[in-house]
């Protein structure tokens, strides 16, 4: 089997980041509902709280991201249990080598933004534990290194995006 290689992903469209976001945020925290339809997608992306900035997505907007990701095997249809409606999965497990933090961490930013450290590490870890201010730093650092993220100066001190 030829696989393809990990950490490889081109610049994706701000709508495509939220879509992203919401998926893996709602991987981590309603697992009973994941993955979505694309009236529930829809509604995460718009959602009026902790989201930054907000938006007015329509389901064709969400439908045309999905299918352009899709291509690049970041996202999934699927049927689960022989159900009608599609569904969609996001495979970031796959296509990155992200520590479970990370995934966190990506979908935190993708949602809402810029943010200091201690916002960050309290909204992410809604999604997964991460136990102290230098574990989330040592996280962030990995992601930068790689390219992932950027930062206004020292990671102690600025918010990050």
């Amino acid at each position: 089997m030829n696989e393809e290689p990990k950490n490889q992903i081109k610049d994706l469209k701000k709508i495509q980041r939220r879509v992203l976001g919401v998926l893996m945020e709602k991987a981590f925290t309603t697992p009973d509902a994941y993955p979505l339809t694309l009236k529930a997608l829809t509604t995460g992306c718009n959602q009026k709280s902790n989201r930054s900035p907000q938006s007015s997505y329509d389901e064709g907007q969400i439908q045309d991201a999905l299918d352009d990701m899709r291509q690049d095997l970041l996202v999934a249809e699927v049927f689960p249990g022989g159900g009608r409606t599609a569904r969609y999965r996001h495979y970031m497990r796959n296509k990155f080598d992200f520590s479970e933090q990370q995934l966190a961490i990506m979908a935190e930013l993708r949602l809402r933004g810029r943010q200091q450290l201690g916002e960050l590490r309290t909204r992410a870890s809604r999604m997964v534990r991460i136990d102290s201010q230098e574990q989330l730093r040592q996280e962030l650092t990995s992601l930068q290194q790689k390219g992932y993220l950027q930062a206004n100066g020292p990671l102690e001190r600025r918010g990050i995006e």
